[in-house]
């Protein structure tokens, strides 16, 4: 075995957002913060701060951005252009009214005590139209915090003037389509915490912002007191310079895409505080990693396609919070060392596409990252079993096509798989070999073909659900081989075409079947006469079958269908064994099992979803067919309807 990939590349969105996320609530805090009304003396906005900012709102129109255009992470990565609507956004400024105390508006905080305003965010906030150097904003000299993130001010530069408001501890100018070189001004805010420069690239990855080497110098030996920078997608095309490491209070360095080149200053991973690093898509970019200390803070680390090399230190394992480990397509050689699989706290673990020489297996220990939703271990060189330890990675998400080599988990002895609500797609091709299968659930996927003929060899499969994919095909005859064994049959959601075959070809099945599904497909054809026999028979939802305006399911009902239906005939003793739902566990061999069916059922004219049923639940959904006759008396047998 070569490879093991349980991801593709476009997870890194999910937690390049997350780093989004995390600079907008460092910006945004301050203006929620009480810190200025817990004061003796309030005192209103002063007017001439109201006049500023009354004459600010003036310089911009109010036009939601669309920067689906834009390269939001590095190009490399699948889903890299921008996403919208990731946040709540309006135009705030819309909203100031005159007549109001400008503390009030949105987005402002005051000092309560002087009535100057001290923090002004207006991020997401639909701004349109380029910040100029005489604007208004620059008359606030109070200013402590500013944050325009995410808005459009039409690739104009950004002002020098920011150097002039001395106070400002937090500055969050990312996103926001300014262009340009980054001016050197900057460097003056020394009481600089957090510093937001991050910029879009255009469609040929070419970035918007510039920071030339000598700014980027004088910024760090000036600015001595930030705890986070970011920079992403910035284009500095140069070496970091090695005074970075002097930032002791560094908390978060966001560096992704920006062409930097050069060796990685290997005592930045000894900032006693830093929690995040992201370097990823810096190709020319090389560097060591150190032997980590006990006393580490590093949770976040990511240095995808970088040219990083030499081995993974043992001492990795001492980073004990960390949550994501990123280093898809570095040079990494030797050996994945086994402390990795100690690192509890992993959410994410990519280390695809490195050197990793020599063959060796995976550990149990795999299955102590129990909180992991994203493992890459594509080209790592691994060999011999999938540990089944792997079953306990219940939050791991699976992309792409099932590799052949996940049908060997369990040296073929796998009695559960669920694999439901992840991104598979192409076609099931599943090995005859799993023949101790009782429970085989895929539903909330892309996946497309007919039911694999493989399946006919599961003989002791109990729950079968392919619901919401895009199989399609006719529903096969041999399926009525399962009659020994299938309780649970949802089909619901997918492509079938044809008649619904005869599932039933023995005897076995009445005694069986609970809940059959083959809701919102496309057959056609009738009613097959084996459904007489399901007298276990809870749930049937055969509706939504109609193609071409034509209603397939014709004739009369039958009545016999009905008498034998011995299930819903009884009356149910509303004890508590009654009052479980479908999805709670059931024994099963030396464990449990649960499977949650949820069903749509038409009443009245109206399509209900339900999400949980009991299993006293009882339902026959024929709608959106074409019966007709009379409505035989025999459905008043059915006595458990409520």
């Amino acid at each position: 075995m070569k490879s093991i990939s349980c991801q593709n590349q476009s997870y890194p969105l999910m937690l390049y957002l997350m780093i989004l996320i995390l600079l907008v609530s460092c910006c945004c805090s301050y203006v929620s913060c009480s810190k200025y009304s817990n004061v003796s003396t309030i005192t209103s906005c002063l007017p001439d701060q109201a006049t500023a900012l009354l004459q600010l709102k003036q310089e911009f129109a109010f036009v939601k951005p669309d920067f689906s255009g834009y390269y939001y992470i590095c190009p490399l990565f699948f889903n890299s252009h921008y996403y919208a609507d990731i946040f709540e956004s309006y135009p705030k400024m819309k909203f100031w009214k005159e007549e109001k105390d400008c503390c009030s508006w949105d987005g402002i905080a005051c000092n309560m005590k002087t009535g100057r305003v001290v923090a002004l965010d207006l991020a997401y906030s639909w701004l349109q139209g380029p910040l100029r150097s005489n604007s208004s904003l620059f008359k606030l000299h109070g200013l402590r915090r500013i944050n325009v993130v995410d808005n459009n001010f039409s690739f104009s530069h950004i002002p020098s003037e920011f150097g002039r408001l001395s106070r400002l501890t937090h500055l969050n100018l990312s996103f926001s389509m300014f262009s340009g070189r980054i001016p050197s001004e900057i460097s003056f805010l020394t009481n600089l915490v957090l510093l937001g420069v991050s910029s879009f690239k255009n469609y040929d990855g070419t970035s918007l912002l510039h920071l030339r080497k000598v700014d980027f110098a004088n910024l760090i030996q000036n600015v001595t007191n930030l705890s986070a920078l970011f920079l992403r997608q910035v284009d500095i095309s140069s070496s970091l310079p090695e005074s970075l490491a002097n930032l002791t209070s560094l908390t978060f360095l966001g560096l992704d895409g920006c062409g930097l080149h050069g060796k990685f200053p290997e005592k930045i991973f000894q900032l006693p505080k830093l929690e995040v690093i992201y370097l990823p898509c810096n190709y020319f970019l090389t560097g060591f990693l150190p032997q980590f200390q006990p006393s580490s803070s590093l949770k976040r680390l990511a240095l995808d396609f970088t040219n990083f090399s030499g081995i993974l230190p043992n001492s990795i394992g001492y980073l004990k919070s960390m949550s994501q480990l990123s280093l898809l397509n570095c040079h990494f050689v030797v050996t994945i060392p086994s402390s990795i699989w100690n690192l509890s706290e992993l959410i994410y673990l990519d280390l695809s596409w490195n050197h990793f020489t020599g063959h060796h297996q995976l550990p149990s220990t795999l299955g102590n990252l129990a909180k992991l939703t994203v493992l890459g271990l594509e080209s790592s060189q691994l060999n011999g079993e999938i540990p089944f330890s792997l079953g306990n990675l219940t939050q791991l998400k699976i992309k792409g096509e099932i590799p052949k080599w996940f049908w060997g988990i369990g040296n073929n002895k796998l009695e559960l798989l669920g694999l439901l609500w992840n991104e598979l797609h192409g076609s099931l091709t599943a090995p005859p070999l799993l023949t101790s299968m009782s429970y085989f659930s895929i539903s909330g996927n892309n996946l497309t073909g007919g039911i694999h003929p493989s399946l006919r060899k599961w003989t002791r499969l109990k729950v079968l659900d392919l619901y919401r994919n895009h199989f399609g095909g006719t529903i096969p005859q041999w399926l009525g081989r399962l009659a020994g064994s299938l309780e649970f049959l949802n089909l619901k959601e997918n492509n079938f075409q044809g008649i619904i075959p005869p599932i039933s070809t023995n005897g076995r099945m009445h005694n069986m079947m609970r809940v059959l599904d083959l809701s919102h497909n496309q057959l056609q054809g009738k009613v097959p006469q084996s459904l007489i026999n399901y007298s276990k028979l809870q749930v049937l939802n055969l509706g939504h079958n109609r193609i071409s305006d034509t209603f397939p399911f014709c004739g009369s009902l039958p009545s016999e269908y009905f008498r034998n239906w011995g299930y819903m005939s009884k009356v149910p003793d509303r004890n508590k064994s009654d009052m479980i739902y479908f999805g709670e566990s059931q024994a099963e061999s030396n464990y449990s099992v649960g499977y949650m069916y949820s069903t749509s059922m038409t009443s009245k004219g109206l399509d209900m979803e339900l999400i949980k049923a009991l299993t006293i639940f009882t339902s026959i959904d024929l709608s959106n067919n074409k019966f007709d006759g009379e409505i035989p008396s025999s459905i008043g047998d059915l006595r458990s309807f409520f």
